[in-house]
């Protein structure tokens, strides 16, 4: 293994505080383009601090059972969820590739899918807030 390129702690420090905005934004009650902006947000910091422990060298303990993740109710697809059914498939794909990477050891996986689960759920939050102004200018 080769030399860290940033502290343990340094590193460790960053995943905690990512991990507690996670949790935040995961269990938010705010409308849908705010929640999944916080979401997105969110699985954006998780992607930065993982990928600062992958340079230190941090290892990761896969989660077992972990790729039946679900998040919230409200992002599942009973839940009547706003906005383009075809960006909302791709949400459940990233989500099932978040799972499967928490199963296994790649920090560098996990931070991938951690990614791609912040670029979803941002083109979702303005999908959904360009929903909600149309009838506004419709009638403004």
């Amino acid at each position: 293994m080769s030399e860290p390129l940033v502290s343990t702690q340094t590193a460790i420090e960053q995943l905690r505080k990512a991990d507690d905005r996670w949790r935040a934004a995961v269990r938010g009650l705010d409308t849908y383009p705010k929640r999944l902006r916080a979401l997105a947000e969110a699985a954006e910091h998780e992607s930065r601090a993982l990928t600062l422990a992958d340079l230190a060298n941090v290892g990761w303990n896969p989660r077992p059972g972990a790729s039946k993740l679900r998040l919230a109710y409200e992002v599942e697809e009973q839940s009547g969820r706003p906005g383009p059914p075809a960006l909302w498939k791709q949400f459940d794909r990233a989500v099932t590739q978040l799972g499967v990477a928490l199963e296994g050891a790649s920090i560098k996986a996990l931070a991938d899918a951690f990614s791609k689960l912040s670029q979803v759920a941002g083109e979702l939050a303005d999908a959904c807030e360009q929903q909600q102004s149309e009838p506004q200018r419709r009638t403004g």
